[in-house]
């Protein structure tokens, strides 16, 4: 398993300020390599052109409500594509219905956080889920 450092984190969110919130987060923690976007399509272009540079994304963390494309059909993307499908992913959200976090476990997220969250909730998050890949 890679180290916090050598991480790559990607962020989807169209708030910068929760965007500035886990990029500040998980540099305290020892994430260095972080990439964000603002959006679903943005974050496919992103995925797909590391992909097509050999560069391996760790994790990422996305908003479930996003324009263009939203954090379930950008999860959805991933999933059914047998490139990115094995890619970590932890939905961000302040949507806290449980039909919602039904249907993202139904599409296959590997955690569900729930906004607004702290650094502690965050980090066990991301630990909890590289913890059942590296398994």
């Amino acid at each position: 398993m890679r180290t916090n450092t050598h991480m790559n984190i990607l962020i989807v969110d169209d708030d910068d300020d929760v965007i500035n919130y886990m990029r500040t987060l998980l540099r305290k923690n020892g994430y260095k390599n972080i990439h964000t976007e603002k959006d679903g399509v943005r974050a496919v272009d992103y995925v797909e052109q590391s992909y097509m540079e050999n560069k391996t994304i760790d994790m990422i963390l996305a908003d479930w409500e996003m324009p263009e494309l939203d954090g379930i059909h950008f999860l959805d993307y991933l999933k059914r594509n047998a490139d990115f499908n094995e890619i970590p992913f932890v939905m961000v959200t302040a949507d806290s219905d449980r039909t919602h976090v039904v249907e993202a476990i139904n599409h296959g997220v590997s955690q569900y956080l729930i906004k607004p969250f702290d650094e502690k909730k965050l980090i066990s998050k991301i630990n909890e889920v590289m913890k059942r890949k590296s398994a």
